[in-house]
């Protein structure tokens, strides 16, 4: 008969205590003393040793702190004061993590950061910011050039536009026709379309824009050259036609683009009325506007709509000319 078969043991039970890690008392003094905190104008921020020293200089401020180096106030956590502003400390101590500078969506206050940053004395960021204070110098005095135009719009009729007042190079600002595009090309080559001063009115029913230059030379010329491209033109060559791929928009439509698109700044509003004595409708309200546009953000229109000169024409430089 076959002995029985030896009692199995039960298997051993491990507690938590068992399997946690134990830290010597010097081990959990380095990890102590790792960790830096600021209390900087009552904000607290936490950081380590490491990531301060590996972004500024061995005299910089920071550094000096947290190698006690420097007279430097505890509040009652016992954490380093600094009498400064702690709003901006955030996108410092992120700048040395990321070794990149993050701000928000239309920052403004680049200066005050640059402050903020000369206080601690961090050469880095500092040539950073102003870097970028430069461009937003460059870009504020480039939308500062630009165009003035006065826009009437009548009030009666849902702000449908009557006409505009400028410079022909505005045109661009709606929806042309391919054949539009290659008149403004051309004569792009001989006068820079914004030293062209034209009214340009804008008639109910038709897809059209009537341009009739100020100077009669250029209204001579110009009516020219878009007959030789088969647009239309008056009798007396006094104005030429514009053809446009939809109806021109309402007013409020275009001030829209003007304000969101192309930081255009609206000057001067002024609403006149006339009596219609032969009806018996109300009187016809007109609104009458001065505008500026910057000359970027015409140049950004002429690159969405094709209208840029880096794109050759299919004319010669010489069809404006040519036989007159």
């Amino acid at each position: 008969m076959p002995s029985p078969s030896p009692p199995v043991p039960a298997p051993r039970s491990l507690s938590v205590s068992s399997l946690t890690l134990k830290c010597t008392d010097s081990d959990k003094q380095n990890f102590n003393d790792d960790i830096v905190t600021f209390n900087i104008g009552g904000h607290i921020y936490s950081t380590t040793r490491l990531t301060i020293n590996e972004n500024v200089d061995s005299q910089s401020l920071l550094a000096l702190i947290i190698t006690n180096q420097t007279t430097t106030q505890l509040d009652h956590h016992g954490h380093y004061f600094i009498d400064r502003d702690g709003i901006y400390f955030r996108y410092i101590l992120n700048y040395f993590r990321d070794k990149k500078l993050y701000l928000p969506e239309n920052f403004t206050e680049l200066k005050q950061l640059c402050s903020e940053a000369k206080y601690y004395q961090i050469d880095r960021l500092i040539n950073e910011i102003e870097n970028r204070l430069n461009r937003t110098n460059e870009q504020n005095n480039q939308l500062q050039i630009g165009l003035n135009f006065t826009l009437i719009s009548n009030l009666n009729q849902g702000g449908r536009i009557l006409t505009l007042i400028g410079p022909l190079k505005l045109i661009r600002l709606f929806s042309i026709e391919t054949i539009g595009k290659q008149f403004l090309k051309i004569i792009s080559n001989f006068n820079d379309p914004s030293n062209i001063s034209c009214q340009c009115t804008f008639p109910l029913d038709d897809k059209l824009i009537s341009c009739q230059p100020f100077d009669q030379l250029q209204r001579i010329v110009l009516a020219k050259q878009a007959r030789k491209m088969g647009m239309a033109v008056s009798y007396c060559d006094d104005y030429f036609y514009i053809p446009i791929e939809r109806q021109i928009m309402l007013r409020d439509e275009l001030a829209q683009l003007l304000l969101n698109k192309y930081h255009g700044k609206l000057l001067h509003t002024n609403i006149t009325y006339e009596k219609n004595s032969n009806t018996n409708h109300d009187s016809s309200y007109t609104l009458v506007e001065n505008w500026f546009i910057p000359n970027i953000s015409i140049v950004k229109c002429e690159e969405t709509n094709g209208l840029s000169n880096k794109n050759e024409s299919i004319y010669s430089n010489s069809s404006m000319t040519d036989g007159f």
